[in-house]
């Protein structure tokens, strides 16, 4: 029964995974397409993003999409190991 549960949640983990790098390959390409660049950190940064924002505001929603869908799928990833780690110690 445990392992089967431990295979459910790998399986599950696995999908999530791919579905995040197709999801956010989608993003980047078109990104790209737009040569618009910047850095990973500036994601993080308020001050920094705005800059990015005034610097290319004729995409301003897909940038605003693509920084969305990057937190987003940060914190369900976290709190995806969070759960994971929750249920092992559960079966422990």
């Amino acid at each position: 029964m445990k392992i089967a549960i431990i295979l459910v949640i790998f399986g599950i983990f696995i999908l999530f995974n791919l579905y995040i790098r197709v999801r956010t390959m989608k993003y980047y390409r078109e990104l790209v397409h737009r040569r618009i660049q910047f850095g990973f950190k500036d994601l993080f940064n308020r001050e920094k993003w705005n800059q990015i924002i005034h610097q290319y505001p004729q995409h301003e929603s897909l940038l605003q999409k693509f920084r969305i869908h990057i937190l987003n799928t940060g914190a369900l990833f976290v709190s995806t190991i969070l759960f994971v780690l929750f249920l092992l110690f559960l079966f422990r």
